[in-house]
């Protein structure tokens, strides 16, 4: 390779792009939606599939997409051929596009026509192209010829925060300009006597007290709708605005946002708006809030698109998530409260408890021993039966399954237990099981073919009866198996109940917030050998024992998680997927795994803020998790995935009779509340009420990128790999979604939204797939570090899939520590299953309040953050790495991981840098005689420091210095090697082994970039004198530095071999440098679309692939290059 051409190479291309979607518009069953400069396709043709038809890169060339104009046809059909004209900042492009029979082909593209000014809207006018620009004038433009025709500005030519071009001829065109005095100016580009002449405004319009961002007009009904600053929308009846000189009147004042509002859309019967709250309301043209959309993160809505015929609203977020809403207006049979109108002088008494059995039949029963029946289908009250012995104190709960298996039950004060076929009522079976009170019931339900039912009794003794039904099936039979005996507590009664499959054991929770694993059946306990007999006591008369059979044991839990849900007690178990899901009224669910025989915590997660009462939890269709839980007077059903309340049910509270139900065909919530039953129903079950285009990724600003490891995926069964497949040619363009071989890289990205994300970035399809979210951060998330990448089942079984162990840290001193399992699944799109286990975590401040002696020491800053992380993996058989943090307050801290991570320790700190430090790197330099580790950390005056690791474990190792004050970590030692690399803060850093020594790499604030080599010197044996350690020293040899690499921060730095180097940058560009012939000489760059960019990270693919490059910021881009 020559000279010349070594500078043409690589060339990086965008591959992947998740930004704010910013522009949105339905096109006949089509949808196009602008994230950066690229337009994606969907079709939302229900008849087929939704899904992604297109992705077209690079549209508007360096501009951001704002909108879409289509070009009317006279015959209406927009199915076949469109003409689409894309604006955005100071950009136009026009593009003729086909996409019949589901098939995508763009048959024309004009130029990239550069305006002057900013476009706030453009409209076709008989072929050409009207653009209201952002100082109050209107181009004429020919997008055939790419010329200006007329260019006419308004005598205000003040800045514009919005405009609104309306007509279909130039004569008749109308523009509605929001000025940044607040006011509305209405006027006509046709009545300017000759070209270039300004032309006065006909109307303006005052009201608002914030600037106007959005503004639409509804020509049918003359109204014009306008979105502020100010957090409100105001609905304007202007009649035809075409007329000059006509009344404008404000007929409506929306408040109902809590911050700025971005967009305003008016359709034929309702208004929609969305604003920087991310929530997406519809209105009445009255004004009348009629519903609100919710499921968007971040820092707002940015798009909207309507499709009044199949009634949907779309909306695009901040968070790159595109959604469909469905607009259901008022009184939507299939959703709502009503109340089922129980009171009636026919049934006498008051209710008390009330359960669900199914989704469409509702059971009550009153203080006066009488249970009653609602069926929804026939809309009314049947008593089913009375019994004198369960009124005053009575207990209700209905058998889990599709329709409840058509069983309930009833407990009694005095230790009856009545079990009742809810068809055949006559055939109730009664049982006496205890001689006291019956404090709680439970059912657990293994598949179709167990069925057990739980009483508690006095002393925490807990009856398991076994249920069957006769082959004729109008009989049951109730049979007592066995009976547990719960832990001492005050209040010892069970709460709720699972099997844990394959169904050998039963997993409980209890009034005392533990978790308890009991054996199904008594002769499995004995067969395991676990377990013991608590105790001996002889059955009550009709507890279903027979006549001289011996008196049932109890048996005490095989395995125990006292208090694990604290003094409130658990309120729901359940088993999915190999793990059991735990919740509490102490606002937090658990997700454990029983190993051996016994519970083992795996992660406590918290949901959505105010949520103190978490009842349980629900496995949707889509493989995703909802929980539900009152928020304050509300019942709440929350989607962890997508951080949004699915449905909100103002009930009073959990503090009444309350049951839930969730099926394919509806959901369904039942409680008491001023005497009454009130029912509310939601046609399609616990799933979302809209539908998700595409996923979100992350609210705020990505902060750090990081790549765990790729998994090979073959084509025939979806199973990862690790053979590297055959790829398609890169002049073979892959559609997105499609199926096919390819390298599927795992990548994790950490937000100032406090949760880290887990994607995998499949090389094929150029799309993303977000696999899961950590949420267990209280503070924004800065750094990540990942080690011990395998294979599920270890060296010894390798299995398909991938395992790593990844510590995350930011804000709030706070650092956690987890592993991933990523293992092939066929359901999801991704065809891959992420499983998080949480291990430990550490906090300086809680640090400070475990120390004996913290009244002599300086308490941490709470408002501490973690800048940086780095993993320093120790050559000690038996030991856990060493993690380094970069602190704001001017420390660097070394962590010791113990116990594969589940033990996380603070060894040791140094103020050697007295400021902020910003990077810290680790790196390993191998000798002949031995492996030493090094640690490299970076301040905000920009000096590097060097420090010497490998020893720091060792008995009296110089690298350690015991604290002055008792209870505070080790002082690290002494610098190898200080170097003032730069005059401002080290935002990237990087090393990379060479024959010399090492080549180290760093960027700074002031767009400079600072490259020099690292030699080690290893001391011969013969100078060691009296047994001391031997040190190397560390010396540079070269050293080069780029002024002016880049127009602003270096927050990204890569170098990928001894000869070439890549760096990134907030002035969003990507450049490659040549390295080793002296100063490192540009090669070329390549302008990328995430702003603030705050971090990079490059890795090589394969050699068919070549490398791959995924930026963080204001959104993820991913690039690569060819070998």
């Amino acid at each position: 390779m020559d000279a010349h051409e070594d500078y043409v190479w690589p060339r990086a291309t965008s591959e992947l792009i998740l930004l704010p979607v910013t522009g949105l518009e339905c096109v006949g069953e089509r949808l196009l939606a602008g994230e950066g400069p690229d337009v994606l396709v969907y079709t939302l043709d229900f008849g087929g599939h939704l899904r992604m038809m297109k992705r077209v890169q690079n549209l508007l060339g360096h501009y951001l997409i704002h909108g879409f104009r289509v070009r009317p046809e006279p015959s209406g059909d927009l199915d076949s051929e469109v003409m689409v004209a894309a604006f955005g900042s100071k950009g136009l492009r026009v593009v003729k596009i086909s996409w019949g029979q589901g098939r995508f082909r763009e048959l024309w593209r004009s130029g990239l026509w550069n305006m002057s000014d900013w476009i706030w809207d453009a409209r076709w006018l008989e072929g050409n192209i009207a653009l209201a620009l952002g100082h109050n004038s209107v181009v004429l433009y020919d997008p055939v010829v790419g010329c200006s025709l007329q260019d006419v500005p308004c005598t205000d030519r003040c800045t514009l925060s919005s405009a609104c071009l309306i007509g279909d001829t130039w004569k008749e065109l109308t523009v509605v300009a929001g000025a940044v005095s607040n006011q509305l100016l209405v006027w006509y580009p046709a009545a300017a006597l000759k070209d270039d002449k300004p032309v006065a405004p006909d109307r303006r319009v005052s009201g608002h007290v914030g600037v106007i961002f959005s503004m639409s007009y509804l020509e049918s009904k003359g109204l014009l709708a306008t979105a502020s600053e100010d957090r409100s929308v105001r609905i304007w009846k202007v009649g035809d605005l075409r007329v000059p000189g006509g009344r404008v009147q404000n007929i409506g004042h929306c408040f109902g946002h809590s911050a700025r509002v971005w967009q305003v859309k008016l359709l034929e019967n309702y208004l929609i708006s969305a604003g920087e709250d991310c929530v997406c309301l519809v209105w009445s043209h009255e004004g009348e809030i009629l519903q609100a959309f919710r499921g968007h993160q971040g820092r707002g809505i940015r798009a909207l698109a309507a499709h009044e015929r199949q009634a949907w609203v779309i909306s695009g977020g901040d968070d790159s998530g595109i959604r469909l809403w469905h607009l259901v207006g008022r009184g939507h049979p299939g959703s709502g409260v009503s109340s089922l109108s129980f009171k009636s002088r026919s049934r006498p008494g008051v209710l008390k408890a009330v359960t669900l059995a199914g989704s469409w039949r509702v059971l009550a029963v009153t203080d006066a021993g009488a249970l009653y029946l609602y069926d929804l289908e026939v809309k009314c009250w049947e008593q089913l039966l009375e019994d004198k012995r369960f009124q005053s104190y009575c207990l209700l709960e209905a058998a889990p399954g599709p329709e409840g298996f058509g069983l309930c039950a009833l407990a009694s004060g005095e230790g009856r237990v009545k079990v009742v076929p809810i068809n055949t009522p006559t055939a109730a079976v009664d049982l006496t099981l205890f001689p006291g009170k019956v404090h709680s019931l439970s059912w657990a339900l293994r598949g179709y073919e167990e069925l057990l039912l739980l009483a508690s009794g006095p002393g925490g003794v807990v009856a398991c009866l076994e249920i069957s039904a006769a082959p004729s099936g109008k009989a049951i039979f109730v049979k007592e198996r066995c009976r547990y005996l719960l832990p001492p507590s005050k209040q010892r009664w069970h709460t709720c109940s699972a099997f844990l499959p394959p169904g050998d054991f039963l997993v409980c929770g209890d009034r005392r917030g533990s978790v308890l694993l009991y054996p199904s059946r008594p002769d499995l306990l004995k067969d395991l050998g676990v377990g013991g007999k608590i105790g001996a006591i002889t059955s009550a008369p009709g507890a279903g024992s027979g006549e001289g059979e011996p008196p049932l044991a109890e048996w005490g839990p095989v395995s125990t998680l006292p208090s694990l849900h604290g003094k409130q007690g658990v309120t729901s178990v359940t088993c999915h997927g190999g793990y059991v899901y735990t919740t509490g009224r102490d606002g937090s669910y658990y997700q454990l795994f029983v190993r051996g025989g016994q519970l083992q915590p795996v992660l406590r997660q918290k949901p959505c803020r105010g949520m103190n009462w978490v009842a349980g939890v629900r496995m949707v269709a889509d493989g995703s998790m909802v929980i539900l839980g009152f928020h304050a007077n509300e019942f709440v059903v929350w989607s962890p995935r997508s951080h949004e309340k699915l449905h909100i049910i103002n009930c009073g509270g959990g503090h009444r009779s309350w049951a839930f139900s969730d099926t394919e065909a509806a959901m369904a919530f039942a409680y008491l509340k001023d005497g009454d039953v009130m029912l509310y129903r939601a046609l399609g079950g616990c799933t979302r009420p809209h539908v998700i285009l595409r996923e979100s990724l992350h609210g705020r600003e990505i902060t750090c990128v990081k790549r765990v490891g790729t998994i090979t995926l073959r084509p025939e069964s979806g199973v990862p790999s690790f053979l590297q497949p055959d790829h398609p040619e890169p002049s073979e363009p892959v559609e997105p979604g499609s199926e096919g071989p390819g390298l599927i890289d795992i990548v994790i990205t950490c937000s100032e939204d406090t949760t880290v994300c887990v994607l995998a970035l499949p090389t094929a399809t150029g799309s993303a797939h977000a696999l899961t979210a950590v949420c267990n951060h209280i503070s924004s998330v800065r750094a990540v570090a990942v080690w011990g990448v395998g294979t599920p089942g270890g060296p010894q079984d390798p299995q398909p899939g991938l395992t790593a162990h990844v510590v995350s840290a930011g804000g709030r001193a706070e650092m956690h520590c987890f592993t991933i399992m990523v293992t092939p699944d066929p359901s999801p799109p991704s065809r891959l299953a992420c499983h998080v286990m949480h291990l430990s975590s550490h906090r300086l401040d809680e640090y400070w309040d475990r120390q004996r002696h913290r009244h002599r020491m300086i308490k941490v800053d709470p408002e501490t953050r973690y800048m940086s992380l780095a993993v320093c993996e120790l050559d000690r058989p038996g030991l856990g790495p060493l993690v380094a943090a970069a602190c704001s307050d001017g420390a660097v801290r070394l962590f010791l991981l113990q116990d594969s991570g589940r033990r996380l320790q603070l060894l040791a700190e140094t103020f050697h840098h007295k400021r902020c430090v910003l990077k810290v790197h680790a790196f390993t330099h191998e000798a002949p005689s031995q492996r030493r580790l090094f640690l490299c950390s970076a301040a905000t005056d920009g000096s590097l420091a060097f420090w010497d690791l490998t020893t720091l474990l060792d008995q009296g190792s110089p690298a350690l210095e015991v604290a002055v004050d008792p209870g505070l970590p080790f002082q690290l030692g002494s610098p190898c090697l200080t170097l003032q690399a730069h005059s401002c803060g080290v935002n990237s850093l990087h090393t990379l082994p060479t024959r010399e020594g090492h080549l180290v790499a760093s960027g700074s604030e002031d767009g400079s970039l600072h490259v020099f080599v690292l030699a080690v010197e290893m001391p011969e044996l013969e100078e060691a004198v009296g047994g001391a350690e031997l040190l190397p020293q560390l010396q540079v040899l070269e050293e080069y530095s780029v002024p002016c690499a880049h127009a602003a921060h270096v927050t990204g730095l890569k170098i990928l071999s001894p000869s070439l180097m890549v760096s990134a940058s907030i002035d969003q560009r990507l450049t490659f440098w040549r390295l080793g012939h002296g100063e490192p000489t540009f090669m070329n760059s390549t302008v990328y679309h995430v702003a603030d960019v705050a971090d990079m990270d490059c890795w090589p693919v394969s050699p068919e692939f070549g490398h791959r490059c995924a930026l963080g910021g204001q959104g993820l881009e991913v690039y690569n290059w060819y070998d």
